[in-house]
């Protein structure tokens, strides 16, 4: 019998160290990958949010494999490298898929035997037997996946349930993003094409997993607001989970425009939801158009108000997002958003730096533009995440930046702050207890994340190092030539 090893790298860098607990999710997707591997085959999954697949001197911890597999975001890819050479230095061939080897296979392609891109799911079988027949190919590029694949698939979360604790387990409804924001990786992963599985397949894996998990979570990118069709098949969705009795802790992603079906709102908050995630950016209509966040300019700005109060109405968390660092942005920035936060009532506001992830519009604006500083690839991936700068801020300084969010932390964040707004959340979400005591965990797992995010600042600004770009790139700007800003340069 051989031995496959699928591994979730350690999110270096993202959260800090002492926050992992923050991303306590079940990798339900390599959970696919164990159910789609035949049978002859022993399948051991290793997440390093719990568990190091290798050691501090570089040793793999595991024994007996004949292949592995890892899956990576890029915040992910340098630790990842790091999991394949300690493989390779044993003679383990190994595998790498996700969405970074998607976004710059060309550089994956350095570490690994194989190259996967897109969604694994959909060539999985045909890899593993191409590795048993001695024909593994250096790349395969996988396709978007048919929704109606999950209906004879289920995640194996009952192998990962047993060997690690999560308090979270996620579910597929949908796949794929038609919206083109300038700085999500999601269409060029998923596809811009919008897919949705069946319902009574939705209502029965749910179904089979009702109350086995302190919460769920609808892994869809956006599960409302595409178009009239398919709000009617999520509020079907809903309205499902309540005629079946399918009681359960959620949440899930969605778009702002969600606030004014009332009858969704209501039949999710009887389904057990408890909240959900709304990426609001930016308070400031040029920083939306910037951002080509559209879905929320139809909205405007002055509806926020209201948009979230009748969602909490409901008795519903509001989950909103927020970014700085955009061109738009200036100092005067913070203290706006600040008020808002406060005069709307949002219940968890989570604020981080715009990130120019690989490959998205906004990564090539940025690099056409010869902002970027943190080109030392791979080891500096791991700066790719809301919690790092990586690039030349346009209308406000370095201190600026590490000012304004230490205002924010201090208006909105500091525990005295999140007592009163969780009273709030108390006195409004009253018909969904359960609701306000899921903001309040999440403001205060958010608060140390927050205080790792500032201390990235702070060290970044103590190393002189962003001065120094800075200055080059000034330079630069008045010679009218564009000077790399560090010695390595930046993937296409």
């Amino acid at each position: 019998m051989k031995k496959l090893v699928l591994i979730n790298p350690h999110p270096i860098g993202n959260v800090g160290e002492e926050n992992v607990s923050v991303l306590n999710q079940m990798p339900v997707n390599l959970g696919y990958l164990k159910r789609l591997t035949p049978r002859h085959w022993q399948v051991d999954i290793i997440d390093e949010t719990q568990e190091l697949a290798i050691d501090s001197a570089g040793n793999i911890t595991f024994s007996g494999a004949d292949l592995v597999g890892i899956t990576s975001v890029s915040y992910q890819a340098h630790r990842a490298y790091q999991i394949a050479t300690a493989c390779k230095k044993k003679g383990i061939p190994v595998i790498m898929g996700g969405i970074h080897a998607t976004s710059y296979p060309e550089e994956v392609a350095k570490y690994v035997d194989c190259v996967v891109t897109r969604e694994a799911i959909t060539i999985w079988e045909k890899i593993l037997a191409d590795f048993e027949n001695g024909v593994l190919q250096k790349r395969y590029d996988g396709n978007l996946t048919p929704m109606e694949l999950y209906r004879d698939l289920r995640s194996d979360r009952e192998y990962l349930k047993n060997k690690y604790k999560y308090r979270y387990s996620g579910i597929i409804t949908t796949a794929g993003c038609p919206f083109s924001c300038e700085f999500c990786s999601v269409p060029q992963f998923q596809g811009k094409k919008y897919r949705e599985r069946p319902v009574e397949d939705v209502l029965d894996e749910l179904e089979s997993i009702k109350g086995q998990y302190r919460g769920l979570i609808l892994t869809d990118e956006n599960f409302y607001g595409h178009s009239k069709k398919s709000n009617e098949r999520v509020r079907a969705l809903f309205k499902g989970m309540v005629e079946r009795g399918i009681y359960q802790n959620w949440f899930g992603f969605t778009s702002l425009n969600i606030y004014s079906d009332d009858e969704t709102l209501e039949y999710m908050v009887r389904s057990g939801c408890v909240g959900m995630l709304i990426g609001i950016e930016s308070i400031n209509e040029e920083a939306l158009k910037t951002m080509n966040k559209n879905v929320n300019l139809r909205i405007s700005i002055e509806k926020y108000f209201e948009a979230i109060a009748n969602i909490r109405k409901h008795g519903l968390a509001v989950w909103g997002t927020m970014v700085f660092g955009n061109d738009a942005d200036t100092p005067e920035t913070f203290k706006q958003v600040a008020d808002f936060v406060l005069d709307s009532h949002v219940d968890i506001m989570t604020c981080g730096i715009l990130c120019p992830f690989i490959n998205t519009p906004l990564y090539h604006r940025l690099k056409s533009d010869n902002r970027l500083f943190r080109t030392n690839f791979p080891e500096d991936w791991k700066y790719y995440t809301s919690h790092h700068l990586t690039y030349i801020l346009k209308n406000m300084s370095l201190q600026e930046l590490i000012d304004g969010f230490q205002y924010l932390y201090d208006k909105i964040y500091a525990t005295e702050v999140l007592r009163q707004r969780f009273q709030n959340a108390k006195d409004v979400l009253s018909k969904n207890m359960n609701a306000a005591m899921f903001a309040f965990r999440v403001n205060l797992d958010w608060q140390n994340v927050y205080q790792h995010l500032i201390q990235n600042l702070k060290a970044l600004q103590v190393s002189g190092f962003y001065d120094r770009v800075l200055k080059l790139y000034n330079e630069s700007e008045r010679q009218g030539e564009k000077t790399s800003l560090t010695p390595i340069e930046v993937p296409s």
